[in-house]
């Protein structure tokens, strides 16, 4: 049996830099060494240079060695990479049907039938993948988010703990972990394991966003705040982190530091829908409010913002507040933006609300009455809303 090359070993063992360079060292020896173009191949996917990966693989191939079972798992990663989820499933399954598979051919397997939503299929895989590696922590990892999917809940925390133990620097864990634990209404426990995944990565952005948001739905505005700043100086540039928590001094109320910072991503070019909703809101937010330029950035908001519910349903609110006192036909443009609203989040109960209040002013009763028996109609409905639309039912008769 062939020695392992040592960049081969040195990239298992997490040295990416390591097998670069006596890869590459290699290669530049022998230009036909397929295997130290493979290791290439592998690190040019991991900085997502996808382009180069092919190139590579076309040397691979060039080289008599494209078969190799080394190399289609090469291939089936790039088209994974790639989303061509077809083609790396063929691969995959190829793969595994072999003499004694290679764990990353479950482990791949497994990856493309949960993008596929075959989430049974991916469990059975990942599962197998564990049995064969149980010390690598991606494989917990995945495995755990197939669980949560599965509803396997006590399974799935059961094998991000491990994830955790395997690999105490692995950020997605902490983050999928952390969101198992808000939809069960753990807030406190979420917030004390991203506190101890920030302690491991603590220039983490995904983990200081996730912290900010954690401790503001507890309430505790100064501790996201505070969590924003760390992510901003993590990223000084980056236009969400900027944005968050220009969103953020809003809720604090230090409306001229919010404006400042969206002015910043404005002198850029690179104004959000974020943004833009938040100088809409302290425009709004103004003794006596600015309603031109509030209804200015709210329609850049929406412009810019082409999935998000708020920013038309808040600029439709802000348009009713101006026409309260005007005739029914004033309202048009505000429901309008209210079938937007309800258009881009047909689940949110806030659009349903105010197009039933808009459509009883033009007289269109029986077609509020129509959206508000939908509405009560789904399970989930929060009992605040359900309480609301109850009221506006019985009160249109």
């Amino acid at each position: 049996m062939n020695p392992v090359p040592r960049y081969e070993a040195l990239f298992k063992a997490g040295d990416l830099e390591g097998a670069r360079r006596e890869a590459t060292q290699v290669h530049e020896r022998n230009a036909r060494d397929w295997r130290a173009m493979l290791t290439l191949a592998r690190l040019a996917l991991v900085d997502g240079e996808e382009a180069l990966a092919e190139s590579l693989l076309l040397g691979v191939t060039r080289a008599g060695a494209g078969e190799q079972r080394e190399s289609r798992l090469v291939g089936a990663a790039l088209h994974t990479r790639r989303g061509e989820w077809n083609q790396a499933l063929e691969l995959y399954r190829a793969l595994v049907a072999e003499p004694s598979p290679p764990t990353e051919a479950f482990f791949g397997l497994g990856y493309v039938r949960v993008e596929q939503g075959d989430a049974a299929a991916a469990h059975a895989a990942l599962a197998h993948a564990v049995s064969l590696e149980p010390r690598v922590a991606l494989h917990h990892f995945q495995l755990a988010r197939v669980l949560f999917l599965l509803d396997r809940l006590e399974e799935a925390f059961a094998h991000l703990e491990l994830s955790l133990h395997l690999d105490p620097w692995h950020a997605p864990s902490y983050l999928v972990f952390a969101r198992a634990l808000e939809a069960g209404g753990e807030l406190e426990a979420a917030e004390d394991l991203l506190r101890q995944g920030q302690k491991a990565v603590p220039d983490d952005v995904g983990l200081l966003k996730a912290l900010a948001d954690v401790r503001l739905a507890r309430g505790n505005v100064r501790g996201a705040v505070s969590a924003a700043e760390a992510r901003v100086r993590v990223e000084p540039e980056g236009v969400a982190a900027l944005g968050h928590l220009a969103r953020l001094r809003v809720t604090e109320r230090r409306f001229l530091e919010a404006l400042e910072l969206c002015h910043q991503l404005e002198a850029r070019g690179m104004s959000t829908g974020l943004s833009r909703s938040v100088e809409a809101l302290v425009f709004e937010a103004r003794e006596p409010p600015d309603v031109e330029r509030a209804l200015a950035a709210w329609r850049e908001a929406v412009r810019l913002s082409p999935d998000d519910w708020m920013p038309p349903w808040r600029q439709a609110l802000l348009l009713l507040r101006q026409v309260e006192d005007g005739p029914p036909e004033a309202v048009l443009p505000a429901r309008e933006l209210l079938a937007e609203a309800h258009h881009r989040a047909p689940q949110r109960p806030e659009p349903v609300l105010a197009l039933a209040r808009v459509e009883a002013r033009l007289g269109a009763r029986e077609s509020a009455r129509e959206r508000l028996v939908v509405l009560l109609r789904h399970p989930s409905l929060e009992d605040d809303w359900r309480a609301q639309a109850e009221a506006l039912l019985t009160e249109l008769g």
